[in-house]
């Protein structure tokens, strides 16, 4: 009999202490929330215990101005430390057309950082748009409007192709010190492109790289006893290549390959 008088108790003690220590918990509980709604009823986080002093902006800053930037985010930063919409000023920062990416941050006591990154351009892309560093077009207003750098369009599904060729294409031309300064490719696929000797150089749509191989293992050959490059080939034959030059008044002279 009091074995089993000692097993009920036992079950009873475990049993109260699981429930002190709920009890024990929900208590903490509500004291923090307590303690969280008196700290801002207390003022603790409001604008005028702790204002944002200074608004620090980094970046290379070569497209971008930091003084506009600058000001179009100050009015933003007039707010506490715990109570400032970063994501405000994400986004004002970001409606910059020059603008790839940016990272806000806060520093303690009373300070916003704001990193800024810039698209590198590198060609133009259609009208109106850039190619950046990192192969992405962006549209900003002065497009057009920049100078020195190649001229490549197509179809805007087509920008990786694009690229792709541009660079394949330069890569070969480079042994005979040219360059595209111009790439099309058409809505029918078909290839075309300017040097920057001024020749225009026509691939069709078929085997593009194949015939501008062809073109360049004949190219000084081609030169050979000409004061002036060609205006004009065109690759788009089976067996070879059809040349205007520019004392010419638009006759071609077939070449074989």
């Amino acid at each position: 009999m009091k074995r089993s008088n000692m097993r009920a108790s036992g079950i009873n003690y475990h049993d109260s202490r699981g429930f002190s220590h709920g009890l024990l918990t929900i208590l903490l509980l509500f004291m923090m929330t307590t303690a969280g709604f008196v700290w801002v009823s207390m003022g603790i986080v409001a604008r005028d215990r702790w204002p944002i002093r200074w608004l620090e902006i980094n970046g290379s800053f070569q497209r971008v101005s930091a003084e506009q930037l600058r000001a179009s985010l100050t009015p933003l930063i007039a707010s506490s430390f715990f109570t400032i919409d970063l994501q405000a000023l994400r986004d004002a920062a970001d409606r910059n057309s020059w603008v790839s990416a940016i990272n806000v941050q806060k520093r303690w006591p009373d300070t916003v950082v704001v990193e800024v990154e810039e698209f590198v351009p590198f060609a133009h892309w259609n009208r109106g748009q850039l190619i950046s560093s990192r192969g992405e077009a962006f549209s900003v207003s002065e497009a057009d409007d920049l100078q020195g750098l190649p001229w490549l369009s197509g179809p805007q599904d087509q920008l990786g192709q694009v690229l792709k060729n541009w660079t394949k294409f330069n890569d070969e031309l480079a042994s005979a010190g040219l360059e595209i300064q111009q790439m099309t490719l058409d809505r029918r696929g078909a290839w075309s492109m300017v040097l920057n000797n001024g020749t225009s150089v026509h691939l069709g749509r078929d085997a593009a790289w194949e015939r501008l191989q062809r073109l360049m293992s004949s190219w000084n050959a081609l030169l050979q006893d000409q004061i002036v490059p060609p205006r004009d080939v065109d690759l788009r034959y089976t067996n070879g290549f059809a040349v205007l030059w520019p004392r010419e008044s638009g006759k071609r002279e077939g070449k074989d390959s």
